[in-house]
């Protein structure tokens, strides 16, 4: 380790919170194309854009040029005024998705607060006093007290009681269980789903189980809520995940990638809904202020280019494609699922090492749900990198299947 890193890591551990456990050993100073460097110099190939926040890279021009003039012009002024830059960004993602309205926060957790808000007034207001909100098992929507709380898992919850009541949790891909608690339970307002659960290890949500849940919501006057803050702008393959299955929700919440790395977040609601969030009901100091709706609307305008998401599908099937041959010959892998450049690498055994080790390398990729690799680089990253990236994955692999059987 360098004097320089260790340095920077006496620093942190001095004067930051350590609620993010340890770090791995590496700070980024700059970004270029789909690289990351480090207090070295140390150039990495990217495959995991901060979270699949940095989607277009660390090169853009387009959103380089949108951040300039707004620096140049104005960084926020409130909600107390008229905003043209939210208004741009709200019609992009209206466009993109369904007809509808915006509300614009600082990020995912903030998003998923205003959801459930949002549900709570719809169902005590308009849907017979009801309250009770569904998500589901190993399901993530974040760390603030409403969305940790529809977050259905213990250890999210662990020494943060008492949580907020009237969160009800199923199991994922159960549409029996589903169809019996709405049944039995008749004071549910709203369900919160993800077509891909991200933090939960890259598990996709089964088409006939997703129409199921829109049918039974529809018919019992249920919102359906999809969370699309790691899968929207782009990362399937789709401008947002529930494309894919051929329904249109009630309520999409987006954060992540929706500014290549600017903090914002959003809700975006069909027409009668947004006025449930009246007048003084709800409210952000900076959420959508000028800077990140103006790296929002420069994002949402790439990728509303037709040759960009064809980019993505290409990308994606190469990976896929050479994830699937490795697969074949390496029994560390499991499996291998996803949808675009939202993959996961199923191990059968822990994989952090594996991170650790990819790191030394010069590859950034992470590590969930204890076994699951996942890649997701910027949506822009060229074919060229990719191709370097993939075989420096693959010679990592190879060296842990040597050491496994040595040990």
């Amino acid at each position: 380790m360098s004097k320089k890193l260790q340095n920077i890591i006496n620093d942190d551990k001095k004067y930051l919170f350590q609620n993010y456990g340890d770090r791995l050993p590496v700070c980024f100073n700059r970004g270029e194309d789909s690289f990351l460097f480090d207090q070295d110099n140390k150039k990495y190939i990217d495959f995991f854009s901060g979270i699949a926040v940095s989607s277009l890279g660390y090169s853009s021009k387009a959103l380089k040029k949108a951040l300039h003039r707004q620096v140049d012009n104005l960084l926020h002024s409130s909600n107390w005024f008229f905003n043209r830059e939210q208004i741009a960004a709200a019609r992009m993602i209206s466009q993109l998705s369904f007809k509808g309205k915006t509300l614009f926060t600082n990020s995912g957790t903030e998003a998923n607060e205003a959801a459930i808000k949002l549900a709570r007034k719809y169902g005590i207001s308009i849907a017979d006093k009801r309250y009770s909100i569904v998500s589901f098992s190993n399901s993530f929507h974040g760390r603030t007290m409403g969305s940790m709380t529809a977050t259905a898992q213990k250890k999210i919850h662990a020494d943060f009681g008492p949580l907020v009541p009237g969160f009800r949790y199923l199991p994922y891909n159960d549409l029996d269980r589903f169809d019996s608690e709405v049944k039995k339970n008749k004071n549910i307002t709203a369900v919160f789903i993800e077509m891909i659960q991200g933090e939960g290890g890259i598990v996709i949500a089964d088409k006939s189980f997703v129409h199921g849940v829109f049918d039974i919501c529809k018919k019992n006057n249920i919102l359906t809520i999809v969370d699309e803050i790691q899968t929207g702008v782009g990362r399937t393959g789709a401008y947002f995940a529930y494309q894919h299955y051929g329904v249109e929700p009630d309520v999409i919440t987006l954060a992540k990638g929706l500014a290549g790395g600017v903090p914002v977040g959003a809700i975006h609601v069909k027409p009668h809904l947004a006025g449930i969030l009246s007048r003084g009901s709800h409210g952000t100091t900076f959420g959508g202020n000028h800077l990140a709706c103006a790296a929002a609307t420069a994002v949402l305008t790439e990728i509303s280019k037709k040759s960009f998401m064809d980019r993505v599908k290409k990308t994606s099937s190469f990976i896929f494609k050479r994830l699937m041959d490795i697969q074949k010959t390496n029994p560390l892998i499991k499996d291998v699922r996803g949808m675009g450049l939202h993959i996961g690498i199923e191990l059968n055994n822990p994989g952090m090492d594996i991170v650790r080790k990819a790191l030394e390398q010069g590859l950034v990729i992470n590590c969930t749900s204890d076994r699951v690799l996942r890649i997701m680089p910027p949506l822009t990253i060229p074919m060229s990198v990719v191709r370097d990236g993939m075989l420096l994955f693959e010679k990592i692999l190879l060296n842990e299947e040597k050491n496994s059987e040595n040990s």
